[in-house]
């Protein structure tokens, strides 16, 4: 595992840590195994992991949640959280090595992998957005984007700008052609939406809810363009990346960081009285806005096995690659964890 970075020493693209990794009760208790003498003089520390956190993202809630409930000492890691600038910025910190884990998509970690890397993909959530139009527009389809001013949030490459294109495609249009594009974060998008400097914008999918509950609407789902290509269900496109063979080397500190979140996510699906205490971190002021978030994250809880996964990210491979939009035509080995 690479070290953090000391105290004070700034971490490439504007990322900075927050937080120790230790609560208190922590440190109470590796304080009580030494003062007993358990094992040896001084208690071995926990694994530290750090994990990569965007600012309008919604990892951030399980990781809150991790460390409100002492997860992750309960798994035998200790969680550090390091913020970042955006998903790209995410991207690089992974590679560089400035955190041990982000959130990211698996055909990033494919494209990765098609190249020699050794990233790998462990499922976060199913949930994906859509394209947002003021109240009052006229488009009602992806044949009406023709010609207008078309946000995208994330860059060229964003899974779900993909899977629109494709569908745009069985429909005989191709929108990096006959739409005028911009990329860029969500929120400076959203921003650009309102203001009218946007007829549309495809967004993350809590960004789509935020929209929504400003009086904007939902012209095209992601989830709808997935089915026009023939997917049954959403595929399972962010999760958390992380090197393999850091993974391998580290077996139980990945281990008991996967724990660590499935036991936070399911304290977020049966506990209603949880989001009440990840509410300031949420920025939902509004109930309508609060309930569409809570009510868009527990629809996408990701639960499906190796095998779904492969079989997902081996059809939509096939037809981005039959469309041109991706140069894989097949899924490199490696790219979904399994466990040491």
């Amino acid at each position: 595992m690479v070290a953090p970075g000391k105290r004070g020493e700034p971490l490439p693209l504007d990322v900075e840590p927050s937080g120790s990794g230790f609560s208190l009760t922590r440190r109470l208790m590796l304080g009580g195994l030494a003062a007993a003498g358990i094992g040896q003089a001084h208690a071995a520390p926990m694994p530290t992991i750090r994990l990569g956190i965007l600012p309008f993202g919604t990892v951030q809630w399980i990781a809150d949640v991790i460390a409100r409930h002492d997860l992750d000492s309960a798994h035998g890691i200790a969680l550090q959280t390091t913020r970042l600038a955006n998903t790209e910025a995410g991207k690089v910190a992974l590679l560089g090595g400035a955190v041990d884990i982000a959130v990211s998509d698996w055909p990033f970690v494919a494209a990765q992998r098609s190249h020699g890397g050794h990233l790998t993909f462990a499922p976060f959530s199913s949930s994906l957005g859509g394209i947002m139009v003021p109240a009052d527009s006229h488009v009602r389809g992806l044949s009406d984007l023709a010609g207008l001013r078309l946000g995208v949030a994330g860059g060229p490459a964003d899974k779900s700008w993909l899977l629109v294109r494709a569908a745009a495609l069985r429909q005989g249009i191709d929108l990096a052609r006959v739409a005028k594009l911009s990329f860029g974060a969500p929120p400076l998008l959203g921003a650009m939406l309102g203001q009218g400097s946007l007829d549309g914008l495809l967004t993350f999918w809590n960004f789509c809810a935020r929209l929504q509950a400003g009086g904007a609407r939902e012209a095209v789902s992601v989830a709808d363009c997935a089915r026009t290509l023939g997917f049954a269900a959403p595929p399972v496109l962010v999760g958390y990346v992380f090197s393999a063979d850091w993974a391998r080397a580290n077996p139980t500190a990945i281990a008991g960081f996967l724990a660590a979140t499935a036991d936070a996510t399911q304290i977020l699906a049966t506990d209603p009285t949880e989001w009440q205490r990840i509410r300031p971190l949420m920025d939902a002021p509004g109930d309508p806005l609060f309930t569409a978030l809570r009510t868009r994250f527990l629809a996408g809880i990701a639960q499906p096995g190796a095998a779904t996964l492969q079989r997902q990210a081996s059809q939509l491979l096939a037809i981005l690659a039959a469309d041109g939009l991706q140069p894989q035509t097949a899924l490199p080995p490696g790219v979904f964890w399994q466990g040491a």
